[in-house]
């Protein structure tokens, strides 16, 4: 087993090294400018000053593009008193951006305006639509987690992402309770869930963690001793994308490009089957083989969908 946290701590680490820095667009209000020195204090992100940032967009305009920059060389930030980075290094840290908008937390690739804002909004008409007309119960995905008739099924997602997963869950009578061990996208979950329309059928349905899964498995099964940590345990591995394509989500473009596949998956699943009390589910693209466990376990089945695969792992 892994130093508790050390996991969290490494990807901590991978996150800074991106260049990742907080700006806060949203002036008119106390809230955001608050809620960026939290997130500054837990994650270490440095907070950019308004001013310093139109600077970096002046300095990557067309007139500036003569000049070269070493994209792999990330120096140690000069930062004020105040925890602002200085002039000086905010154009080598500004590339990827968390930014405090009117419309909430969003994750920012300044040198890819095409892509536009990432923002986890689980009061989206997308979402709210799926909820409604998506099928409810009979969608593939409560089918794999085996919602029926249980409204009190209590889930681990451990690889939590965009949420999306998780607020379906959540609708169809669900208790999730996410994990993300990356404290970018942690954070734009914790912003979305404080935003979330204030509804009976949400109440105490969805519960944020920021750490590594592996780790919050394997800690909390010990305390536990045999009893299992819920009813379902579910997991939806980042896989590489071979090629890039618009098929391919910009939302998962930026999280590989920020954070890479995930490669412990195996690790992962090993610990989920362990301290799963009925069954264990992980999502796969179609066309991918299961995970590859040392044990040999094969899924007991499986629930197709357009895109994608639920492989199914019952617990006896």
């Amino acid at each position: 087993m892994r130093e508790p946290n050390a996991a969290m701590n490494e990807q901590r680490g991978q996150d800074y090294n991106t260049g990742i820095v907080i700006v806060v667009e949203d002036r008119e209000r106390i809230s955001p400018q608050e809620d960026a020195n939290r997130l500054s204090a837990e994650t270490g992100f440095p907070i950019v000053k308004r001013g310093v940032q139109r600077a970096n967009e002046k300095s990557n305009s067309p007139s500036s593009k003569h000049k070269t920059v070493n994209k792999k060389t990330h120096k140690t930030p000069k930062t004020t008193v105040k925890g602002d980075i200085a002039n000086s290094d905010a154009k080598e840290l500004s590339e990827w951006q968390l930014v405090y908008t009117p419309q909430g937390l969003a994750l920012r690739l300044s040198n890819e305006p095409s892509w536009g804002d990432i923002i986890v909004d689980f009061n989206s008409p997308a979402l709210n639509y799926r909820k409604l007309h998506g099928g409810g119960r009979n969608e593939a995905l409560a089918k794999a987690i085996g919602i029926k008739g249980k409204d009190s099924l209590s889930v681990i997602d451990c690889t939590a992402g965009m949420g999306n997963d998780s607020f379906i869950m959540a609708s169809v009578g669900a208790h999730v309770t996410m994990l993300e061990r990356s404290p970018i996208i942690g954070a734009l979950l914790e912003d979305a869930l404080n935003r979330i329309e204030v509804v009976p059928e949400f109440w105490g349905r969805m519960l944020l963690v920021k750490t590594d899964a592996t780790d919050y498995i394997l800690k909390q099964g010990a305390k536990k001793d045999a009893k299992p940590l819920a009813d379902v345990i579910y997991l939806d591995p980042m896989f590489p994308h071979k090629k890039k394509s618009a098929l391919v989500k910009k939302e998962m473009r930026a999280f590989q490009q920020l954070l890479g596949a995930d490669v412990d998956s195996a690790q992962l699943l090993d610990a989920a089957l362990k301290h799963a009390g009925s069954r264990v589910v992980v999502k796969r693209p179609s066309s991918a083989e299961p995970i590859e466990l040392a044990s040999g376990r094969k899924p007991n089945t499986a629930i197709e969908s357009k895109k994608h695969r639920f492989d199914v792992y019952i617990q006896h």
